[in-house]
């Protein structure tokens, strides 16, 4: 029996361009969904487009959706298509169409075609709106609290998630990435930290001076691969004791630490931080997230802390961009 195939929404994208090459590795039959197909980034990250199924498609057309889903035999959907935070606050009905109801879009196709199980990544901003009421730890027992229309997205889909599976029977496997992602994909939609610090290795590889702004405190940040990682184990996973992931790094990390490391790893960088006011409406003051739960139940531990990633990010970087 040939083996069933997983859609992967915004495979092309950061994440799902890594979590597409994972899943490849492993034996599995990724097929992706985007409206927008990066087969540059996609062989950068080491993906033979090839031998993957490509869709162009919009989260808003349900009948291309369930095509996608009926013609390649998925039993397992990542979702991972969606605008992020910033875009959000600039375009807020467009990003409450794409996040909220191209999300539902892909519950109503699970449930249409008897889809077995939907991984949703959220986002740790659901609960950012917590920080500052005596909240001394981040897992996955932290008030929801969302403090920007992105946030209430990503919130609300994780109530609709839990309402559609307990309703219509597929498992709904919600993992939230409890850091700022940031990795070597274009610098469209990019929030104003992932832009900051694909400035600052381009710099760094093209050896260029570069003043780069930087409105944030020390925060968790979150490498793309291990995003895509913590992913790739909840498919992968048979069955589950919960349905709630945090994946996370936890380390805390400033623009001094990325720059501190940009350089061990390019020697005579010449990169400057220029602190500029932060964007979204979320806290300065940061708490590092517990994943212990995705540690134990999935198998999850980061690869990339900041000087790891530096490195791989320009590695990457290089052939994507030719430089």
């Amino acid at each position: 029996m040939a083996k069933k195939g997983i859609l992967v929404t915004g495979g092309s994208g950061l994440v799902g361009a890594y979590a597409v090459q994972m899943l490849m590795e492993r034996g599995e039959r990724p097929v992706i969904f985007d409206v927008a197909l990066n087969e540059r980034l996609l062989s950068a990250v080491g993906v033979d487009t090839s031998k993957v199924t490509l869709i162009r498609g919009d989260m808003a057309d349900m009948p291309a959706l369930i095509s996608a889903i009926r013609d390649n035999d998925c039993d397992q959907i990542i979702h991972l298509a969606a605008f992020l935070g910033e875009e959000v606050q600039r375009r807020p009905y467009s990003g409450v169409r794409l996040n909220f109801m191209g999300t539902i879009n892909v519950f109503e196709a699970a449930r249409l075609e008897n889809v077995k199980r939907v991984v949703f990544p959220s986002s740790g901003t659901v609960y950012l709106g917590s920080l500052g009421e005596g909240v001394k730890q981040i897992d996955e027992n932290i008030p929801m609290n969302p403090p920007s229309v992105y946030a209430a997205t990503k919130a609300s889909c994780e109530f609709m998630g839990r309402a559609y599976a307990k309703r219509y029977g597929f498992e709904f496997i919600c993992l939230r990435y409890t850091g700022g992602l940031y990795g070597p994909s274009p610098a469209a939609l990019k929030a104003t930290r992932e832009i900051a610090i694909q400035q600052m290795v381009r710099a760094a590889v093209k050896g260029e001076a570069a003043k780069i702004s930087w409105p944030y405190g020390p925060a968790e940040i979150l490498y793309g691969k291990d995003a895509a990682k913590g992913t790739v184990l909840a498919v992968c996973k048979d069955k589950f004791k919960d349905t709630l992931f945090h994946i996370g790094n936890a380390d805390m990390v400033s623009g001094e630490d990325i720059v501190k490391a940009i350089r061990q790893n390019f020697p005579g960088s010449n990169i400057e931080i220029v602190k500029t006011t932060n964007p979204m409406p979320y806290p300065d003051s940061r708490l590092s997230s517990d994943f212990s739960r995705a540690k134990e139940q999935l198998g999850y531990e980061p690869d990339y802390p900041i000087d790891k990633a530096v490195a791989d990010y320009g590695a990457t970087l290089k052939k994507l961009e030719n430089l």
